[in-house]
């Protein structure tokens, strides 16, 4: 089964585009090495790792999938840990593509004085170049490309956070893709948010609006 059938979505107009990013919002990233890698929920340019007892705990069972260099997909458990869920690549080969989306996230109610929309939010993380993700940023050489449900992204936003927390804001063309530069070595986290109309219900609470956000690590 194809990674972006793990989420079904209907045909429909798309009324809202990608809007406006905002990176103090909390998203997922992965950080690895050959025999693990590990999934973080925070604020990757505030260095600021969610704990367990904590904010952690609302990272409701992340599918993850690890993707080898033949494109085979093989689902694996993710443990979790202090700051982290821990993902075991023991025997996997090099180059392989560690993909996950938390699609169980709780319903999140307006916050604060200003009226806003209640949101249903989907979180996905992206470590290696294999597979595809509903919403999706995959890179070729200083070329970043974002698709929605495998379709390009225009005029979005994607932000490139580099070791240091410094952000580069960047913003793809017609064909959903921007030129990007890494500077000093080290992991970089690249952010992109897609937010749609579309009402619908989920563990009984209602929703207004769909809210996408990715991330890719890269290493340089």
């Amino acid at each position: 089964m194809k990674l972006t059938r793990i989420i079904h979505v209907s045909s429909m107009v798309i009324v809202g585009s990608l809007l406006s990013f905002n990176v103090a919002a909390h998203a997922l990233w992965l950080e690895g090495d050959h025999a693990e890698a590990r999934l973080y929920f925070g604020e990757y340019a505030e260095n600021k790792r969610e704990t367990s007892p904590g904010r952690l705990d609302s990272i409701v069972e992340p599918v993850v999938t690890v993707v080898d260099t033949k494109g085979e997909e093989k689902r694996v458990e993710a443990s979790r840990a202090s700051n982290h869920f821990a993902i075991p690549l023991i025997n996997k080969p090099a180059g392989a593509t560690v993909l996950v989306q938390a699609l169980k996230q709780a319903i999140r109610e307006p916050q604060g004085e200003i009226p806003s929309p209640t949101y249903r939010r989907y979180l996905y993380a992206r470590l290696g170049k294999g597979g595809s993700l509903p919403l999706d940023i995959q890179d070729n050489g200083n070329l970043l490309r974002l698709t929605f449900m495998g379709k390009p992204v225009p005029k979005a936003e994607v932000v490139v956070i580099a070791p240091n927390g410094w952000e580069k804001h960047l913003h793809t063309d017609e064909k959903g893709e921007t030129d990007y530069t890494l500077l000093e070595p080290g992991l970089y986290v690249v952010e992109a948010k897609y937010e749609l109309n579309k009402p619908g219900e989920f563990e009984g609470k209602a929703y207004g609006v769909e809210s996408h956000k990715v991330t890719l690590t890269l290493y340089k």
